[in-house]
């Protein structure tokens, strides 16, 4: 034991094989031969075959609804293995490349001589070099039968993440490489469409290509096959912030062609953002998170560990804002900032983690609907959990100086102007004054920074409440960031009507198609005395806002002026406008709006005492639980984790959790352990699974290879996982799951208000 404990600290002594009693993964490791002793074998949870296959999916595959057509034979013996890596290629064309490596390992597994398997999973790490290097190594170790086209896919891939040359020549050969295979296989109409793809990822790297003469590639494709998920694909990615116009078609098919897969619903969406179609973006976007939020219930992984979740749904969040769901956008914003937050990715620097988008989408979208008590209740609450990062301390005494400012509360107001004040004296250097550079060395004025644009709002609101008029325009000149519906309501407060009507009218230009400005625009011009005017927008409006909240203080304020001009509700049987439109389907059929965490499942083991330890039990008494998985009294590293939880158990105690920790080893083991004559203390109870049954429930076990791998769980009282790190190597910050832990509590709390 102690040797074990001193071998924390060793680089030579890392682990040691596990020494369960179980047999089910003793066949590959057959002997407690330590990595110590023989640095051959792996340390425990470590992959049989090398670094690469530590990360990545561990647990089986399954044939999968919606994954996309796709036919991409290669040379193997078993009909099962093929389907996997025809279902791998589908998902390679769409991204979902964590799934795809998933279906390459499990045809692998069942043929382990499939050279290309092993090239799928490095073509499922595209952007991990080191990864798909190690993938390529195992494939090349098995290609001596493969054919001439499988080798020039191998070949081909491996120019791109060669270790030598630069990266313009690697990417050079890769499509070098491609393009033979399209010469000398010209109805392999995937290699035509990755050639498409790399021709013009390549063409926007140092700015030179054509788009036009990519789109007839693709064509061709599609020509052979109309349903081709890739070509669809492709082509919205080529036209994007260019001509989105060009996609349309493939935008009003990509789902269809892979309806299983979030990412051909999310892709769509950045067409008809392109368009200003916003309902029609956030169909596509909905369905998109929808299908995530199926898939994690499916395979029990937590929102971040999904590649571009937070970024489909904070754009989800936005689309529904322009059409004015604004009860959905919130509800989207919200669970982006309430879900499971992970140690790697919730830095001070990370501005793409789902809860820094979450906090921005709701918070602008409370004020951008005037929700001010909702904004000033949710940062006071603690809801909103900003961070104490530059950005988000602008953002949050910005949008509570605008609440204040709109409810008259002129002390409130300032104390937000101080605090940017402050904010920007951090930001700015000794010689500069609001962003002015002085004059002796140029008289043109910087730019105003993001602080100074967001203080010379709330100044110019705060002088306008004084009626000061002239000292608040002024102002209001300079926060070119300013929302121009909010100008012209300004401009209206002053009595400007003619400042009022043409503020209201660029709104309405600049952002086409949203529900905010326009419904501005009508009131502003019902104000100002122009009803045929207004009433010509609010039929634009109606046109464009059928399924909007119509609880929302602009249509409280509009009810009573436009009552005479008819309801603003959605027509009971809409007829389809075109292509995007023609094949809706429910979107509530493919999964939630929202994420929401899954149930552990229960169990029952006996602890060293003979004692009963039941989930269940822990869900009665209304305690948190963190449970860890550990490979054994052998393993070095486990004894580390134990160590490091067993200090912090009365830190978590006061959290209302238990810490209980489950090992693979036999009930003996698991006592003498508990009981060892070094006197080392494992303070929480240890429990034994020798037969890997909890194990396996939970995804602990590395499905490809037979083997128990390390797990972290955080269950809440009511049974559902608020966290989990299933890996090759324990988890060991405790500091972070105290801080989980915690938020989880005061998330269950004010629900239970």
């Amino acid at each position: 034991m102690r040797r074990l404990l001193l071998a924390w600290g060793s680089l030579h002594v890392c682990f040691a094989l596990l020494g369960q009693s179980a047999t089910a993964q003793q066949s590959s490791r057959s002997t407690a031969t330590t990595s110590e002793t023989n640095p051959a074998i792996p340390a425990a949870g470590h992959s049989l075959h090398g670094e690469a296959f530590n990360d990545g999916p561990r647990q089986e595959a399954h044939k999968l609804e919606g994954m996309g057509i796709s036919n991409f034979p290669v040379t193997t013996k078993s009909k099962e293995a093929q389907s996997f890596i025809n279902q791998g290629v589908a998902q390679l064309h769409s991204f979902y490349y964590y799934e795809s490596e998933r279906s390459f390992r499990q045809a692998a597994k069942l043929d382990p001589e499939c050279s290309m398997a092993y090239w799928g999973m490095a073509m499922s790490n595209v952007n991990n070099a080191r990864r798909a290097r190690g993938f390529l190594k195992e494939a090349r170790k098995r290609d001596k039968s493969i054919s001439r086209r499988e080798r020039l896919y191998l070949e081909a891939l491996e120019a791109l993440h060669a270790e030598q040359g630069d990266s313009k020549s690697r990417k050079k050969n890769h499509l070098l490489g491609l393009e033979t295979l399209v010469q000398e296989f010209p109805d392999d109409i995937d290699a035509r469409a990755w050639m498409a793809m790399v021709t013009w990822q390549n063409a926007s790297n140092d700015g030179i290509g054509s788009r036009q003469a990519v789109d007839l590639v693709i064509e061709s494709v599609l020509k052979a096959e109309p349903m081709h998920p890739g070509a669809h694909h492709y082509r919205i990615h080529l036209w994007d912030n260019v001509k989105p116009e060009r996609a349309l078609k493939s935008a009003a098919l990509y789902a269809t062609t892979a309806l299983g897969i979030a990412h051909a619903w999310h892709m769509p969406g950045h067409t008809y953002t392109g368009l200003k179609r916003y309902a029609d973006a956030a169909y596509q976007q909905e369905g998109s998170a929808r299908v995530d939020h199926a898939s994690m219930l499916r395979d029990r992984i937590m929102p971040f560990e999904i590649h571009n979740y937070a970024h489909n749904n904070q754009w989800l969040s936005t689309s529904l804002s322009h059409v004015g769901r604004v009860r959905d956008a919130i509800a989207v914003a919200r669970n982006l900032v309430e879900q499971p937050r992970d140690p790697s990715k919730n830095t001070k620097n990370d501005g793409g983690s789902s809860q820094r988008s979450g906090r921005a989408r709701w918070s602008e979208i409370l004020c951008r609907y005037e929700l001010w008590d909702d904004l000033i209740e949710a940062t006071n609450s603690g809801a909103l959990d900003w961070s104490d990062v530059k950005e988000e301390r602008r953002q949050k005494a910005y949008t509570l100086g605008l609440a204040y400012a709109a409810k008259g509360q002129g002390d409130k107001l300032a104390e937000q102007i101080r605090a940017l004040r402050a904010l920007e004296a951090e930001e700015a250097k000794p010689s500069n004054n609001r962003g002015q550079t002085p004059s002796t060395t140029t008289s043109t004025p910087k730019p105003l920074t993001p602080t100074q644009l967001a203080l010379v709002e709330l100044e110019g609101y705060e002088n306008l409440a004084k009626k000061n008029w002239g000292a608040a325009f002024d102002q209001f000149a300079k926060a070119t960031n300013m929302r121009p519906e909010s100008l012209a309501r300004a401009h209206l407060t002053a009595r400007n009507y003619g400042f009022a009507e043409s503020t209201a009218q660029k709104a309405v230009q600049k952002q086409l198609n949203q529900v905010p400005p326009l419904a501005a625009e009508v009131e502003i011009l019902h104000a100002v005395g122009k009803d045929k005017e207004a009433k010509k927008a609010y039929e634009k409006l109606k046109r464009l806002a059928p399924q909007a909240d119509h609880d929302l203080p602009v249509f409280q304020r509009l009810e009573k002026v436009a009552s005479a001009w008819g309801p603003m509700e959605a027509p009971a049987n809409p007829k389809p406008t075109d292509d995007a439109t023609a094949n809706r389907i429910n979107l509530a059929t493919l999964g939630s709006l929202t994420w929401a965490p899954y149930n552990a499942k229960p169990f029952e083991l006996d602890d060293t005492t003979k004692k009963t330890w039941s989930l269940d039990q822990r869900k009665k008494d209304g305690k948190n639980v963190v449970l860890l998985f550990y490979l054994g009294g052998k393993c070095a590293h486990c004894m580390q984790q134990l160590q490091l939880f067993g200090q912090q158990i009365e830190a978590f105690q006061k959290l209302n959790t238990e810490i209980v920790a489950i090992s693979t080893d036999d009930f003996e083991a698991t006592r003498a352990l508990k009981n060892n004559s070094d006197d080392v203390k494992f303070p929480m109870p240890l429990l034994a699974d020798p037969k890997l049954q909890v194990f396996k429930d939970y995804g602990a076990f590395d499905d490809f290879e037979d083997q128990p791998l390390h797990g972290t769980f955080l269950i809440d009282p009511n049974g559902k996982i608020r966290f989990q790190r299933v890996s090759a190597d324990p988890f060991l910050d405790t500091t972070f799951l105290k801080a989980e832990t915690s938020r989880v509590n005061s998330l269950n709390d004010a629900k239970g208000k």
